[in-house]
């Protein structure tokens, strides 16, 4: 699962040769339980753009405790926050761009990037908000070979505390896949920020299809931020899931979800040995590849049923009993849902569809669910593509390499916390600023 072109010969190679490679930056990654020096080990810039940012100000006040504040006119920099909410007019955009412009320069390798800004209230304020999100995602893309991430948080009646969570996430080394993404916080939670250690402390997840891969990935990160994590596998993970279960001190319930009764045992044992649900991801997928001419009915109907409608239903069951107050539910999307895929219809649908029904439970029900769509990423399963078919997944992308299941399960860890408080609804892809579907 490596990449050839990150391999140090390989590098010194193409160099001496002038060959025209895109050589990726080795990405800066932090798995560790959080804690302060998550954020106190890098030097962060807050930049405002007009003294009336009253808005920006309090969010800086909030985050000041936990970062290491530096200016942009003293050193070198390895974060930097610009805020955009003060401005209103396109006049106003030659601040913006001034600031922004300054701070590129002085940021080091594997930096992080977060703009702000704001719904708008008129024509002309609206606009110009809305045109920062292209700014991000343009910036991602220019900043990109130097493993820097671009991303981007609009604010809709957000409480500060709220971006302030959001901010320390997309600032720390835990979100070095996730680049040119624009996330609307929109969910008005408004609680104190509390210690950083152990986040899911006292809190029982469950992570469906947990015993491999990302969700295997998943319930370790939970697990290391507190959580009893429940892993629900099909019985032929049997030996995978137990292993993974003694690793973390988890549950296993060894089951398949679309069986007739599987959601309602599920159910039970949560409900008898833990009392009630906090997290739910919504992880465990299936490929049955072929293009339409050639798709069987029961190729088609598989996945819809085990990519869809499983997860649907364990949700629902939980949602009429066993869910605590808030809960924080996640469901694993694709881009190829976004984008769709050759020889994938059913599997795009199904991915398409969890997108649909993450935001549906936020928009009819208020809860805090949020679907994740991970782009290429380095598994057992990608390592038997064609070479092509690799390099294509890997280098198409802004940051040119394919990510971890790391990178996908430190996103879900957020979602599932409360950094996260202020963000519902949302669609947020793990794909290295992926091309497709861009």
């Amino acid at each position: 699962m490596s990449d050839f072109l990150q391999n140090p010969m390989v590098k010194q190679i193409a160099k001496s040769l002038n060959l025209p490679l895109p050589i990726p930056a080795l990405l800066n990654r932090n798995n560790n339980a959080y804690s302060k020096n998550e954020w106190q080990t890098k030097k962060t810039a807050i930049v405002t753009t007009s003294d009336e940012d009253t808005e920006a100000q309090k969010i800086i006040q909030i985050l000041k405790p936990y970062i290491n504040e530096s200016s942009l006119y003293q050193e070198n920099i390895d974060a930097v926050v610009i805020s955009g909410l003060a401005i209103d007019n396109i006049e106003m955009s030659v601040e913006f761009f001034t600031k922004a412009q300054l701070a590129v320069q002085k940021l080091n390798k594997n930096a992080r990037v977060v703009v702000l800004s704001k719904k708008g209230n008129n024509a002309e304020s609206i606009t110009i908000q809305k045109s920062f999100e292209g700014f991000s995602r343009a910036l991602s893309k220019e900043l990109g070979k130097n493993g820097t991430t671009v991303n981007h948080l609009v604010i809709k009646d957000t409480p500060a505390e709220d971006v302030a969570r959001a901010i320390l996430f997309f600032i720390s080394d835990k979100s070095s896949f996730i680049t040119g993404q624009v996330i609307v916080l929109n969910n008005n939670y408004a609680t104190a920020i509390q210690s950083t250690n152990q986040l899911l402390s006292g809190k029982t997840a469950i992570v469906t299809g947990a015993a491999r891969g990302i969700g295997a990935a998943t319930a370790t990160f939970l697990a290391r931020e507190g959580a009893k994590v429940i892993i629900v596998d099909v019985p032929q993970a049997e030996e995978d899931a137990k292993k993974l279960a003694e690793e973390i001190n988890g549950d296993v319930l060894l089951m398949d979800i679309t069986q007739e009764n599987a959601v309602a045992s599920i159910q039970k044992h949560v409900i008898d040995n833990y009392g009630q649900l906090d997290i739910l991801i919504n992880n465990a997928g299936i490929t049955r590849d072929k293009t339409l001419a050639k798709m069987s009915i029961a190729q088609w109907n598989s996945i819809m049923q085990v990519n869809l409608k499983a997860a649907m239903n364990l949700t629902e069951a939980f949602i009429a009993k066993g869910f605590s107050k808030n809960p924080k539910i996640v469901g694993l999307a694709s881009i190829s849902g976004i984008a769709g895929n050759v020889g994938q219809t059913n599997y795009s649908a199904s991915k398409a569809g969890m997108i649909a029904f993450m935001n549906t439970l936020f928009v009819e029900k208020g809860l805090m669910a949020n679907a994740v769509a991970p782009g290429f990423i380095e598994t057992k399963m990608t390592e038997s593509l064609p070479l092509f078919v690799k390099e294509g997944g890997r280098r198409l992308s802004t940051l040119k390499q394919g990510g971890q299941p790391e990178d996908v399960a430190e996103l879900i860890t957020f979602l599932s916390s409360s950094l996260s408080d202020g963000v519902a609804g949302q669609v947020i892809r793990v794909c290295g600023g992926s091309m497709i579907g861009a």
